[in-house]
């Protein structure tokens, strides 16, 4: 696709064209064997400069719908030492950027992973896509299933905990995510993009809510 569109795929790009994001004439690669083989070395680089600071910290790796997901039993079956300090202290809080209501297909945007390694796709359980839209209906789904997530992932979570969210939250939707999650917004910080992968360069800003139980 053209650079401008990297964030939201639309069509092959097969032949040199004029691009808006680069103010000159680009065009497509046509073969992967470059980027590939540097991107498999940059990320060897990167796993020996991570082993020379790696702590002793454990952590576990769950691909499940954040709605539903037990994760407690989880944490159980990947780490049994994990899951002791887990039940003791359970955990302390969450930073997330979940998805921007209608604005991209994660599935599509990384539909290279899904080939490469054989995952199963899940089209059909992604929140917020873009190909639901932004109106009312699309809006309403959003906050359902993000509010869906935080009221699951409150059980699993300490008594004074804090939750931190990244979001473009253009329709003034996180009050009403928080309300329903049983959640008080007690901060808002502004973050500014300033670069953008598409045409549209405008920066803008996002806002990163901090939350807490309502008690």
């Amino acid at each position: 696709t053209t650079h401008s569109d990297l964030a939201t795929l639309k069509q092959p790009q097969i032949t040199p064209y004029y691009c808006w994001k680069h103010k000159k004439i680009c065009k497509p690669l046509f073969s992967i064997k470059y980027w590939f083989s540097r991107y498999c070395n940059d990320t060897l680089k990167r796993l020996e400069e991570f082993q020379k600071i790696k702590t002793d910290a454990r952590w576990v790796v769950i691909p499940a719908d954040s709605r539903v997901v037990d994760i407690s039993k989880e944490i159980e079956k990947r780490d049994p030492i994990l899951y002791s300090i887990f039940k003791k202290n359970k955990i302390k809080g969450i930073f997330s950027s979940p998805p921007y209501v209608g604005q991209i297909d994660y599935h599509q945007q990384h539909a290279y992973a899904y080939e490469l390694f054989g995952f199963k796709r899940k089209d059909e359980l992604e929140i917020g896509p873009l190909y639901k839209g932004q109106g009312e209906e699309a809006r309403a789904s959003y906050v359902e299933g993000v509010a869906q997530v935080l009221r699951n992932c409150k059980k699993f979570l300490a008594k004074d905990f804090n939750i931190f969210l990244v979001a473009n939250d253009k329709y003034n939707l996180y009050p009403f995510i928080a309300e329903k999650s049983g959640l008080k917004i007690v901060n808002k910080f502004k973050r500014p993009v300033l670069n953008r992968t598409e045409r549209d360069k405008n920066p803008y800003s996002e806002i990163i809510f901090h939350l807490k139980d309502k008690g």
